[in-house]
């Protein structure tokens, strides 16, 4: 019995891994359609942000993002008015674990997309769908890690300002660094939502890439509008 176990172990462990070619998720588009949707994707989600930097920069209009980058840098001018250092240390405390925690899950999920498409990778027999899994992974990669790298450097310049409170009471450096945090916070979340744009290209090919675009294109625009409702002028007009 022991030596018909070892060997059925043996047979079982030297048999060499099969290698396959998946089967093409875009095998009814033609090459032409194909590189269509994923060149639409592209342009859709990139001239949304060119478009979204210029109205930022030429119009009179406020975005989201300059609305809270305006109220993190009136919320430090606050709190050296008034001295409320523990006030601001609690409130900071909670951002930096906040950002942490999402550097660490887009780290994770990072790891296990990684060797998902690895195994993927291996068994691959394919050249083209070998680069185009590579390109994928690449795109990925690179969003994520933006994400990450972004919600890193908000922690450090909370960080950072949070020991400058107490001491910079007259400075104004510290309200800079404070508009900075949330510019770093806000580049962590979009670098993380578009991530979910080359995901779905590995998922369901160019055909759900071009759709995640699309819905990802409304969902920006949803949460880049300006803020209504929300007292931003009369916030404003207190530190005039």
């Amino acid at each position: 019995q022991p030596s018909s176990k070892s060997s059925n172990l043996n047979f079982f462990t030297s048999q060499p891994k099969e290698r396959y070619s998946r089967p093409r998720l875009n095998a009814s588009l033609s090459p032409a359609v194909n590189t269509a949707l994923i060149s639409s994707s592209i342009a859709i989600l990139s001239g949304y942000h060119i478009r979204l930097q210029w109205k930022e920069s030429h119009s009179g209009t406020k975005t989201w993002r300059q609305y809270q980058a305006d109220t993190r840098e009136d919320w430090s001018r606050h709190v050296r008015e008034t001295e409320g250092w523990l006030y601001a240390i609690q409130t900071m405390r909670n951002a930096i674990t906040a950002q942490t925690f999402l550097a660490s899950t887009v780290l994770s999920l990072l790891t296990l997309i990684t060797g998902r498409i690895w195994d993927l990778l291996r068994n691959e027999t394919d050249v083209w769908q070998t680069r185009l899994l590579t390109v994928q992974l690449a795109n990925i990669s690179m969003f994520m890690l933006l994400s990450a790298y972004q919600f890193l450097q908000g922690v450090r310049l909370m960080t950072h300002a949070g020991f400058m409170f107490p001491v910079k009471t007259c400075n104004t450096k510290v309200d800079n660094i404070m508009r900075k945090t949330q510019n770093c916070q806000w580049l962590g979340l979009r670098m993380m939502y578009l991530s979910l744009a080359p995901i779905s290209w590995v998922v369901g090919g160019s055909r759900s890439f071009f759709v995640v675009a699309c819905l990802l294109f409304q969902f920006f625009r949803s949460i880049d509008k300006q803020p209504e409702g929300l007292g931003y002028d009369q916030f404003q007009a207190s530190y005039i």
